[in-house]
């Protein structure tokens, strides 16, 4: 074999291996962003998807999901909120960005934005205990104590554990 024969089989083996560890690196950054509970490096992994011109708008949309919980739960809710609201310019009715984002509103304090998300949420499923339950929280203590507490009933007869979720 010639040596410009050996050059062009030896670039083929190098794109080959670096397309291999492209993939390894994309489905490790994957698994890393969407851990639940999200991991340390959660917001890095998600925002590398995010950012990858190969990444399709619905695979961007779950990546900024992911990357909310992980800022919601450091306590980042502005950054949080916003990667939720971009999650939903995507995928309008895409559930964990909605129950999420509410979750962060309700965290800083914006009841009703927080209902608002959760109500969205359980028209979309109705059957979403976390987003009862959440929903019966955020309107308690926005002064809806009897509508709260039928969200919170209704969410644990849904799944009495309800209440111990993320």
């Amino acid at each position: 074999m010639g040596t410009m024969a050996r050059s062009g089989v030896t670039t083929v083996l190098i794109g080959i291996a670096l397309g291999a560890a492209v993939s390894i690196a994309a489905a490790d950054d994957r698994s890393i962003c969407s851990s639940v509970p999200p991991k340390s490096d959660a917001v890095a992994a998600c925002s590398r998807i995010i950012a990858s011109t190969r990444t399709s708008d619905h695979d961007r949309a779950l990546a900024y999901s992911f990357r909310g919980d992980a800022e919601r739960t450091k306590g980042d809710m502005a950054d949080a909120i916003a990667d939720y609201s971009q999650a939903l310019t995507l995928l309008p009715n895409l559930i964990p960005a909605l129950v999420g984002r509410g979750t962060a509103f309700l965290s800083s304090g914006d009841n009703v934005h927080a209902i608002a998300d959760f109500d969205l949420a359980v028209r979309l499923v109705p059957q979403n205990a976390l987003a009862l339950y959440e929903r019966g929280v955020a309107k308690g203590k926005n002064g809806d104590t009897t509508g709260g507490d039928a969200d919170i009933a209704a969410a644990k007869k849904l799944d009495p554990n309800v209440a111990n979720q993320p």
